[in-house]
């Protein structure tokens, strides 16, 4: 039986959660911040930054994968949710997402807003700028040529960004999840981190090929108690 080692933050029942579901995908769980790579066959971290980077490198030292969880990309209330998002190797980029068909985009519903024509505001969307280096927004990186810079709700008080946006045509980010909940709200978006995964060329074709794919990223609590990300993201690990 493989083993998968847990180390996320505990808030909302989370540990009970990913435990019920990697025991269903047939693990056997151990929780620490400090463990023997050796001892196991993959890693489960909350963003990827400190102790739980260290950890992360050991395992990838020896070829062994680690999954990266993070708040849902599209919002961890969006449609029903709740959501949380899982990656491989390191999160919000495209080549960390376990891509399937377009099915699980498609089962949503979600509805994509007509794209709103030119001429509004310009507004700036920064990050809290936490992970690793070519992931966290860099220090000190102001979003260009936008008519304001909007606070982030991690760190500042700020209405909802759907009335904040209500005169925007176009945001400008790093690659931040309030981006992503533009393009739902046919906003242009401008991106400015390189494989972001929700990077897109503002045409409806590229737009609905990014939410197919960023779908295979996103998963609610109750798929993941039940297992269903682990089987399709480390199928050749739960199949020794």
């Amino acid at each position: 039986m493989p083993t998968a080692w847990l180390a996320i933050r505990p808030a909302e029942g989370r540990i009970e959660t990913f435990t019920a579901g990697l025991k269903r995908s047939g693990f056997a769980v151990k929780q620490a911040m400090t463990m023997n790579p050796a001892d196991g066959d993959v890693l489960i971290i909350w963003n990827r930054y400190g102790q739980a980077d260290q950890c992360a490198n050991a395992f990838e030292k020896l070829g062994l994968r680690v999954l990266v969880a993070e708040n849902a990309t599209w919002g961890n209330d969006a449609s029903g949710g709740p959501w949380l998002s899982l990656w491989l190797g390191t999160h919000n980029r495209c080549d960390s997402i376990a891509v399937g068909d377009t099915a699980r985009w498609d089962a949503l519903g979600i509805d994509l807003a007509p794209w709103r024509p030119d001429g509004g505001e310009t507004v700036g969307l920064p990050q809290r700028g936490i992970g690793p280096a070519g992931i966290a927004m860099p220090r000190g990186w102001i979003p260009p040529g936008c008519d304001r810079i909007r606070a982030h709700p991690g760190t500042n008080d700020c209405m909802p960004l759907e009335t904040d946006l209500a005169r925007a045509s176009k945001v400008v980010t790093w690659g931040s999840g309030a981006a992503v909940k533009a393009l739902q709200l046919g906003i242009n978006v401008e991106s400015h981190m390189p494989g972001w995964a929700g990077e897109q060329n503002n045409t409806d074709a590229g737009r609905l090929a990014m939410f197919q794919r960023l779908a295979w990223a996103q998963w609610t609590l109750r798929e993941i108690s039940d297992g269903v990300p682990f089987a399709h993201i480390l199928e050749d690990v739960t199949a020794r």
